[in-house]
């Protein structure tokens, strides 16, 4: 029976001194509750399946005969599971749920149909769950991320559909009127996947295109879902967190504009660069560098707005959790972008573009940037939404550490590894199987940057159902825990 009454008291609490001080983040907070509980719970699973998968597939690159009396578990399968867990488990549901906060927070009004984005969520879920069982089963589809089988994808875009509306309607009934930074990264990213997700499946499964040009559209898509969903949501959490967790406005906040628009444009047909050396005109790859080329400005300006705000108040950020994990994460967003700028630049593309360079990239990108702004940004709402402090310090410093390491290794083992297999493969003289063999001590460290994602990934899970499950303190619930920021998102300059 506690444990029952301690999970009702974190769906429907009632904070007779927190709701006295904090009247209407309080509201804001409760209109929200089941469907961010809902969101940062499934990010939570998710990131553990996800996490299992690509520590399953990295260690049958070495080690092939790793689980090889189990067909539902080749590395045809777990290969794009790890993917679509990753993207549309771990990261969508972690990036909806700062998102739906923050569209809560700085609209400044209780927003409605709660139930409905919950059903949404749920639906998107489903279907995920569905499309992984289905490529286990063989039905999987041949392009990049998306594997799913074809029934999966109309259950998906009904479900973001739903989602999206409510995120519209939401910025709609807003209280402020005026728009800050977040909210332009959040309603680009929901536009953007919407078009590109509807794009690829109409281009590459309801009415194929031809020869070449699927992989064109694939590979344009691939890139489309990180600059284009990932890192505006990414991007949206970090403006608003910067703010709230050190209590100063964002650096060159006037510049965000410029790094707005400038990104939503270059990065809509950077992807195509990836295509060169194959069958597609040449002007196609070279539109293709230019906008890769073309994103080093928004880089630039979010990079200086990010890192200058951060380490103008460093002796705060080890004293507060979600503050680190932005901290590391923008970090490594920096470097992801010089890695894909000039990477995709000719002279680059001839060692790295057949090598396992670009996984290494990716996943320094997802796990890295993404994964611990995220992470941050959960850390940072569900106290909020609780009203419950962090369980155990021990318990997130562990996790926050591992994924570093995890990163480290990783980043060491793809990265560098991949350009050793680009240079060894250029060599005139050398044989396939001395590339593969060499390739063994890279995949053994990527094996082991894995591990430590899922230490990491085992640490997050535990700190919610530990929060979820546990009842509260007669502190916690008579007295407001938590210190808000002044809102600093309309003011900043």
């Amino acid at each position: 029976m506690n444990l029952i009454s301690n999970i009702c008291s974190s769906l429907c609490s009632s904070l007779e001194g927190d709701a006295k001080n904090r009247e209407t983040p309080r509201a804001i907070d409760e209109s929200i509750r089941l469907p961010l509980l809902a969101l940062i719970k499934s990010a939570a699973i998710w990131m553990l399946i996800a996490t299992v998968f690509g520590l399953i597939a990295s260690i049958k690159l070495h080690t092939p005969s790793f689980l090889n009396d189990c067909p539902v578990l080749t590395y045809g399968k777990v290969e794009p599971i790890f993917w679509n867990t990753l993207i549309l488990g771990w990261l969508f549901n972690s990036g909806l749920a700062c998102a739906v906060f923050l569209l809560g927070r700085l609209g400044g009004r209780p927003l409605g149909q709660g139930i409905f984005l919950t059903i949404a969520v749920s639906l998107w879920n489903t279907a995920v769950v569905a499309g992984v069982i289905g490529i286990m089963m063989g039905g999987q589809l041949p392009f990049k991320w998306l594997e799913f089988p074809p029934y999966i994808a109309p259950i998906l875009f009904v479900a973001f559909l739903a989602i999206g509306v409510w995120c519209a309607m939401a910025f709609r009934d807003r209280a402020n009127r005026s728009t800050y930074a977040s909210q332009w990264w959040i309603l680009a990213a929901i536009f953007s996947f919407a078009w590109i997700y509807s794009a690829a499946q109409i281009m590459l499964v309801c009415a194929p295109a031809q020869g070449a040009f699927q992989a064109l559209v694939n590979s344009w898509y691939v890139e489309n879902v990180f600059g284009l969903l990932i890192a505006p949501l990414t991007f949206a959490t970090i403006y608003y967190l910067i703010p709230k967790t050190l209590g100063e406005a964002v650096v060159g906040y006037r510049y965000s504009g410029v790094a707005f628009w400038t990104w939503i444009f270059f990065a809509s047909f950077a992807g195509v660069a990836k295509m060169a050396h194959g069958p597609i005109p040449a002007w196609v790859v070279s539109l293709g560098v230019i906008g890769s080329f073309g994103l080093l400005l928004p880089t630039t300006t979010l990079s200086i707005q990010f890192l200058s705000s951060l380490l103008s108040r460093f002796s705060k950020i080890w004293d507060t959790v979600s503050a680190r994990y932005l901290l590391v994460g923008c970090v490594v967003f920096t470097i992801v972008m010089l890695f894909k700028i000039f990477g995709s630049l000719r002279g680059s593309l001839d060692v790295v573009q057949f090598s396992i360079f670009d996984s290494g990239v990716t996943q320094l990108a997802l796990f890295g940037f993404a994964g611990l702004v995220f992470t941050g940004g959960a850390y940072f709402i569900l106290p909020r939404l609780l009203n419950k402090q962090l369980p155990s310090t021990t318990l997130i410093d562990l996790q926050f550490w591992a994924q570093v390491m995890g990163l480290v290794l990783i980043s060491i083992g793809l990265i560098s590894g991949g350009i050793h297999q680009g240079e060894l493969m250029n060599g005139s003289t050398t044989d396939m199987l001395v590339v593969v063999n060499t390739m063994r001590a890279s995949f053994f460290l990527t094996s082991m940057g894995l591990s430590f994602l899922l230490v990491g990934a085992v640490a997050y899970n535990v700190t919610f159902f530990w929060m979820i499950l546990s009842g509260r303190t007669e502190e916690e619930t008579s007295t407001a825990l938590i210190e808000e920021s002044p809102e600093l998102e309309y003011t900043a300059s």
